[in-house]
Parts: structure tokens; C-alpha cells; sequence
């Protein structure tokens, strides 16, 4: 484990027990609609952990507030995770086609009025760049839980989607530079194929995107 990671590992981040979670929704492998009990039971009962510990505790969940982007033809933001050659510290994930992007939230995130969305508007600022000028729309859709592997059993997902005027983003992350803006049918085709490994969370959210582009 290199320096960066051994750092990454020692940061105290949000974390929130399961059984409070799940006090008032039943817990399942899948995505739920936006519902206040569960983002009123994080803000109200969160507390922090060292990133290392929560990584292997599964009593507790770690949320994570994340973004889709969509431009305005409906086109989505897909990328392919570090390679296994490369430092990120997440192996469990390397390779793998996803549809979001986002981050854990850490305890100087915790000046923040509402923390959930002021963490996540400060990753969009941090890691795509996108100037506020640029966002048409902030939207909370769905929660995501997948406890089929041990990512997910220590995460909760907190699915946002961001709509924005210019694809010509800023991409400074290797990882996220990869990336390109796709259509729905293209990211069905990936889906589909054997050439491509798409990450489980971003199978689960696959049909609600779909839905939601459909309305839109």
C-alpha cells in the first residue's frame, strides 16, 4: 500500500449505523425512491470512522453522495476505472465501466449546511470542474444498496443527477478523463457486450436512468 492510500485510509469519514438506516425502510439489494426518512436518518445520526475501519465493518454503511451527468441531448457521462496497474487504492473496482462519479464524505465536510449536497457540490467543483453556469439542474432521485458484494456492503449510494448546457468539461483526473458522453442505446450496447465489465451499482441505477430520460 503506497503513501497516498496508507493517507486516504487514515481520514475520518462519514459513516451511519445499518440498523438506524434501516430503521424505517426495509433493507434489499436494489435502489429505492427518494424518500426523506432515510437522507433525514443520515444527517440526523451520522458520525465518523477512520476510513481503514469502515472499510471492513459491516455494521456500519459509509454514504456517498454521487452524480450522473447528463447533457442536454441526453447524453450520459460514462468512464472506465483505474486499470489494475495503476495506484488507486480501490482493486475491487479497477476496470470496471461506471456511469457516476462521487466521493466519501470527510469530517471537514462537516461545516456544510446540508452535508450531503454541499459534498457533493464541491466534488463536481473539485473533480469535472463544472462551473455553476453550466448546471441547468441539481436532482435527488435515488438511494442505492448492494449488499452482493463487499463494496457494497459497506457503502450506500446517494444518486443525484446533474444536467448541464456543456459536455466540454474540464477533466483533469486521469480516470474521469477517459471518459466520453454516450447515449442510452451505446450504454445498453456496453452493457450487453462481453468486451466491457460494468460495475454492479451502475447495472442497478441502468433502468431508473433509463425511465428518467424517457420523461424527460
Amino acid at each position: 500500500m503506497n503513501k497516498v492510500v496508507q493517507e486516504k485510509m487514515k481520514r475520518l469519514i462519514m459513516v451511519i449505523k445499518n440498523d438506524i438506516l434501516f430503521s424505517e425502510s426495509e433493507r434489499k439489494d436494489g435502489f429505492y425512491d427518494n424518500g426523506d426518512s432515510l437522507e433525514q436518518a443520515i444527517l440526523n445520526n451520522y458520525e465518523y470512522m477512520m476510513r481503514g475501519e469502515a472499510e471492513v465493518n459491516y455494521n456500519y454503511k459509509q454514504p456517498i453522495p454521487y452524480w450522473i451527468v447528463i447533457s442536454q441531448d441526453k447524453k450520459i457521462f460514462v468512464y472506465k476505472r483505474w486499470a489494475s496497474w495503476s495506484n488507486a487504492w480501490e482493486s475491487r473496482l479497477h476496470s470496471k465501466i461506471s456511469f457516476w462519479v462521487g466521493g466519501h464524505i470527510e469530517e471537514k465536510d462537516q461545516e456544510n449546511e446540508n452535508i450531503l449536497l454541499d459534498t457533493l457540490k464541491r466534488e463536481i467543483e473539485e473533480e469535472i470542474k463544472i462551473i455553476s453556469e453550466d448546471i441547468i439542474n441539481i436532482s435527488l432521485l435515488w438511494y442505492i444498496n448492494d449488499d452482493t458484494n463487499d463494496v457494497g456492503k459497506v457503502h450506500f449510494w446517494i444518486s443525484y443527477i446533474i444536467e448541464v448546457k456543456n459536455t466540454n468539461t474540464s477533466l483533469e483526473d486521469w480516470e474521469l478523463a477517459n471518459g466520453e458522453f454516450l447515449d442510452i442505446n451505446e450504454i445498453e450496447e456496453m452493457m450487453q457486450s462481453e468486451d466491457y465489465d460494468v460495475e454492479t451499482r451502475s447495472k442497478i441505477i441502468y433502468e431508473p436512468l433509463k425511465n428518467f430520460l424517457e420523461i424527460k
